[in-house]
């Protein structure tokens, strides 16, 4: 089922991190950081380590708001190195009193971070009368987004197989791990590295707020015409359909798996990326550009191919030090080449459900059968759906190639149930 309703200008900051936008457009998420202020107390030491926790395959930590009277509350936040300034959600925006003239303050430990007030967005924005945290993230709770515009003030060490972060001050002893250099943006402190694919240089940007690596659907499409061995097939699945909004960028992209992509003096291999559809049909986007990309590389100051999500940054510890503008590499895993085997759907939230935004196909043939755009899945494995997190849904349907799975689904009112099998991609 279609989600109908245009997506609200204010709403556009973190749809497009998201890869969502609406039929009204879309413009760059918010590129001025603002004036950051940090605290640090005797006891901090090299830094904090703060505890992340994996939420719809993105990473979240915990904040000590303050608020006006003083007194502190804990806050979960989606860590996003896609975004400038800090996002907070509607309630608690309204809370902190910003909207009044302060800034906004929190706590990590024994560290303390004062962000200028007239920088900080006011809610995610709704799409479908839903506030877009409470799209991305239910059934918990996301109440703000943490930004590179705060995180280049420090350097930061991401260690997924730790779940940790650990921020500390900008000068130090040279990090483990092969470097890499990366561009940092200057208003918005957006880090870009210059990967290079088929010998040729891509710049992508680094962020731990996505699950998967997307790139530009034009950059995809001139590869495949020179390598159509990299195809896998068309739409997004698994931890690919990272926005399970009802938008062209994640129904009618293309998976690709690329043999070898560099970072660097870094080899890697078998990186799956999706290349996004034409947000504004294929004739608009071939005369005026790719709307969705243009739009999103205006807030992070440079031309960029996409970015690097999770499937890749997930298997390095890696330091970025932002004042030297390099990046460190220490490898914690092999890269996993069946990271989106799964059942072929494309999925959509619709309200508390699920439904289907597009069925996955490969050269014109659907990989599942019996199944349509629309339909609304109701279980996996006799497992109801209703109320379950994105990350837990896409799992349901995960599983290694020819592994049944029992659909039920139903079509505008009549139950129906369908036996697929999981595929590779």
């Amino acid at each position: 089922m279609p989600l109908a309703s245009p997506v609200p200008r204010r709403a556009l900051h973190v749809l497009c991190l998201v890869a969502c936008a609406g039929a009204s457009g879309c413009n760059a998420p918010a590129s001025d950081a603002g004036r950051v202020e940090i605290g640090w107390a005797v006891n901090a030491g090299h830094g904090v380590t703060l505890p992340m926790r994996r939420a719809s395959g993105r990473w979240l930590v915990e904040l000590a708001v303050t608020r006006p009277d003083g007194s502190e509350r804990s806050v979960p936040v989606w860590l996003n190195m896609g975004a400038a300034a800090p996002i907070l959600s509607e309630g608690l925006y309204r809370e902190l009193g910003i909207g009044e003239g302060r800034d906004f303050r929190f706590r990590m430990g024994p560290l303390t971070v004062t962000v200028e007030g007239r920088t900080i967005v006011d809610g995610a924005g709704r799409l479908d009368g839903r506030d877009l945290l409470d799209l991305l993230f239910a059934p918990r709770q996301v109440e703000a987004v943490l930004p590179a515009g705060v995180l280049r003030a420090f350097r930061v060490v991401l260690d997924p197989r730790a779940a940790t972060v650990t921020l500390a001050p900008p000068a130090g002893p040279r990090p483990e791990g092969v470097p890499v250099p990366i561009h940092v943006a200057p208003t918005s402190g957006v880090a870009v590295v210059e990967a290079r694919v088929d010998g040729a240089a891509v710049p992508l940007v680094l962020d731990v707020g996505s699950p998967y690596t997307w790139m530009r659907g034009r950059t995809v499409a001139d590869w495949l015409k020179r390598h159509p061995d990299w195809y896998r097939a068309e739409g997004a699945v698994g931890r690919s359909n990272l926005a399970m909004a009802d938008l062209p960028l994640e129904r009618e992209g293309t998976l690709v798996r690329l043999p070898e992509l560099g970072l660097g003096p870094l080899r890697l291999t078998g990186i799956g990326v999706l290349g996004t559809g034409a947000l504004g049909g294929r004739f608009t986007e071939a005369a005026l550009g790719e709307v969705f990309w243009d739009a999103w590389q205006g807030g992070v100051g440079q031309t960029v191919a996409g970015w690097l999500g999770n499937n890749v940054l997930d298997d390095f510890r890696i330091t970025l030090d932002y004042a030297a503008g390099l990046s460190h590499w220490q490898r914690q895993r092999p890269t996993d080449p069946y990271d989106l085997d799964a059942a072929g759907l494309s999925l959509v939230r619709h309200g508390s459900g699920y439904a289907v935004g597009a069925v996955a196909s490969r050269h014109g043939i659907p990989l599942v059968a019996s199944i349509a755009r629309g339909d609304r899945l109701l279980r996996v494995d006799g497992r109801p759906v209703e109320g379950m997190a994105p990350d837990a849904v896409l799992g349901a349907l995960a599983g290694r190639p020819g592994t049944p799975r029992v659909l039920d689904i139903d079509r505008d009112g009549t139950p129906m149930q369908v036996l697929t099998r999981a595929d590779s991609y």
